[in-house]
């Protein structure tokens, strides 16, 4: 068997080294499809591991406590003392009342200690690194200023208490693990929460409680033996692994949403590989026959062009790894700002590796189809036109098409963070398939039964649509798959911009 291989990759070489144009197309839509994926899955992998690096100074400290609508106990407090230092801050909605015309804005109140932060630095735009604010004083951010048209040594009011504005914020280091917010910050000390009257039976706020750990303590033991002592509480508790919890969870199911859609444009570019593999085999119909009557067997013909074809697709993805390795790095340049964090410079070989497992699969999937017709067509058939040629891809062919989407199947729930909602798109993208197959098979129906035009050009592109080995299928299968891809990320975008775009009412009391 490996002599067999042997005299196959020695032919297979001696061919591709001398006409290799005909694989074009399979090279190009391997390497966007893997470079795609690899793209995605380096770029969400970099956020993730930056996120889980800078969890100390984005979450504020070593472990977190959040209470909801109420302040942790003298007990609780003794508690987390005992275990480190102890960072407290408060955080509520409120409503910003200043400006040379006494505008109001919904604006997030934060008050903080003066141990805050204990990692990364709370600064103000002009670069000075600050601690709480005096009584009496704040720190509002730059929308805040630009809104209600306040600058340092303005004033604003919350709640029944006037502050000074001490500066703008540039950087708040926790602002990530905050999560989601309503309105601007602003800053004040917890001395002067008070004097806001903010905080009533009722009043909706949250109570976080950073700790800062001994080098020695371990941060989930901490986190167990808060939960072990007060186990009705009610505490939201998080610790340094995972200091943005909220913008890590968007990001994940992000990266595995735009995973799902480009294996979509992958299956659309394998699409492009079957039509380029034919194509191929086409142009070898000689060489094929030739191979035949000299002696060489189906399986001998089928471990010359599948080297060929693998070489090829090997090339293509290692070229779509490489581009897609260096794409976190190229996004950031170009969007940084607009990631929560950026990206570190790495090779994550995970979504490496899944890219090109999927590259591998798409390409053994969509190859074996024509690879089977033409090894299993004697050899005087392989000298007659394409019309004559009716054979079909054989059972072995078919076990090994059928493998390799059944893996492909399996690689995209495996590696899913919800299984279901991947099983879910998968299950929706065969059902769009299954459509677009049989508005096809409608279509070469309907033209096979309509009359004859009398323009020469008209009949013979109405004759195209259902003749053997016509591309009818292909081309409907991938550009439905193309449309409705395209359709469902611009449904999304403009989903979301209705949803976070302002909605006031023309006439307001």
């Amino acid at each position: 068997m490996i002599r067999l291989w042997a005299i196959a990759w020695h032919i297979a070489r001696r061919d591709l080294s001398v006409r290799i144009r005909g694989l074009r197309l399979l090279a190009i839509c391997l390497f966007l499809g893997v470079a795609t994926l690899a793209a995605i899955g380096s770029l969400t992998a970099g956020i993730a591991t930056e996120l889980s690096n800078r969890g100390q100074s984005l979450l504020g400290g070593d472990v977190e406590v959040e209470t909801a609508q109420r302040m942790a106990s003298a007990e609780e407090l003794s508690a987390f003392r005992s275990m480190g230092q102890l960072s407290e801050t408060v955080r509520l909605c409120a409503m910003a009342i200043g400006g040379p015309d006494k505008d109001s804005l919904l604006a997030e109140l934060k008050a903080i200690d003066n141990a805050y932060p204990f990692y990364g630095t709370l600064t103000l735009s002009d670069g000075l690194t600050v601690k709480a604010p005096a009584k009496g004083q704040i720190y509002i951010g730059p929308t805040l200023s630009e809104r209600l048209n306040i600058r340092a040594g303005g004033t604003v009011r919350f709640g029944e208490a006037t502050f000074t504005v001490a500066g703008i914020i540039g950087k708040e280091p926790d602002r990530l693990g905050e999560g989601f917010t309503l309105g601007p910050v602003a800053i004040i000390s917890l001395a002067s929460l008070p004097d806001t009257k903010l905080i009533q039976p009722g009043s909706l706020f949250q109570a976080k409680y950073r700790i800062k750990l001994p080098r020695s303590a371990d941060p989930a033991a901490t986190v167990k033996a808060i939960e072990s002592r007060f186990p009705s509480a009610g505490f939201e508790i998080t610790d340094r692994s995972n200091g943005a919890p909220g913008t890590r969870r968007f990001i994940e199911r992000m990266g595995q949403f735009l995973t799902l859609v480009g294996l979509a444009a992958l299956v659309i570019a394998g699409i492009g590989v079957g039509n380029g593999v034919g194509s191929y085999l086409e142009s070898k119909r000689t060489s094929i026959a030739t191979l035949k009557v000299t002696g060489a067997d189906s399986a001998m013909i089928f471990r010359i062009f599948m080297i060929q074809i693998m070489a090829v697709a090997a090339i293509a993805i290692w070229a779509g790894l490489m581009t897609g390795s260096i794409a976190p790095q190229a996004i950031g340049l170009v969007i940084g700002d607009l990631l929560p964090v950026p990206a570190g410079f790495s090779i994550y070989p995970v979504p490496l590796l899944v890219s090109a497992v999927y590259g591998v699969l798409i390409a053994v999937a969509f190859a074996l189809p024509p690879l089977a017709r033409a090894r299993t067509i004697p050899a005087a058939g392989l000298f007659r036109a394409v019309s004559d040629i009716k054979a079909r891809a054989d059972k072995r062919s078919m076990i090994g098409i059928t493998a390799a989407i059944a893996a492909i199947i399996a690689l995209a729930i495996s590696t899913a963070r919800e299984p279901l909602f991947s099983a879910g798109f998968i299950a929706a993208a065969f059902t769009l398939l299954l459509i677009l197959t049989a508005i096809a098979y409608a279509l070469r129906w309907v033209a096979m039964r309509l009359p004859r035009p009398k323009r020469p050009l008209l009949r013979l592109a109405l004759a195209n649509l259902h003749r053997p080995g016509a591309q009818t299928q292909a081309l409907v299968v991938a550009l439905g798959l193309g449309l409705t891809l395209f359709t469902t990320l611009a449904t999304i975008q403009t989903s979301i911009n209705n949803e976070t775009r302002p909605k006031r009412p023309r006439t307001r009391p």
